[in-house]
């Protein structure tokens, strides 16, 4: 179903799929006829800066620069209509809450942070990459005995897949796979 919008003064037409998030979910599901006027939706908003929530409402991933006055009139839209995930992308363009190296859980797993974006994290989990959007739940976590990890193998210079087996101060000593044993790793030298 189409959907008619004026917000403040200018004409927005999108359908209502695209409304059903936060508080213009709830506009087009409770009606209020004093709110319309000539079959429209009236908002008393600025539309330009409705345009990126709209915008953003359909599936883009396009926000102004953290710098510009236009995403801190976004984030105040943003926080009006009750739309949490667009939030909590804008306070992570404006103070990222990890930093590279940093331990994190993300869906119950384990990984670390390999690099910070405006749009989330590139993070590691046992040599493979993978890329967490902002508005996903990340938790700071450590790494702990029984976990898999990676390690540096000082013997073959190459970080390899093993087990925590025990954390001493910063240093883990980690159980490499097959008959490479067990060896001493610094802090630094050990990732998920």
């Amino acid at each position: 179903m189409i959907i008619k919008l004026n917000v403040g003064g200018r004409i927005f037409l999108t359908d209502e799929e695209t409304l059903s998030e936060g508080m213009l979910g709830a506009l087009i599901k409770h009606q209020n006829p004093a709110q319309q006027i000539d079959g429209h939706h009236f908002i008393d908003r600025d539309p330009d800066t409705f345009r990126w929530i709209l915008n953003y409402l359909r599936g883009s991933k396009v926000l102004p620069s953290k710098d510009s006055t236009d995403i801190q009139l976004i984030m105040e839209e943003a926080e009006y209509f009750a739309l949490d995930r667009l939030v909590v992308r804008i306070q992570h363009m404006s103070c990222p809450s990890f930093s590279k190296g940093d331990n994190v859980t993300v869906r119950g797993s384990k990984f670390t942070i390999m690099s910070v974006s405006e749009s989330g994290y590139k993070v590691t989990r046992l040599g493979k990459c993978f890329q967490v959007n902002a508005s996903e739940n990340v938790e700071k976590t450590t790494i702990e005995v029984g976990d898999v990890v990676m390690a540096y193998h000082k013997p073959s210079s190459k970080r390899l897949a093993g087990i925590c087996m025990a954390i001493t101060g910063k240093n883990h000593v980690i159980q490499f796979n097959g008959d490479l044993g067990q060896e001493d790793v610094k802090d630094s030298g050990v990732r998920f």
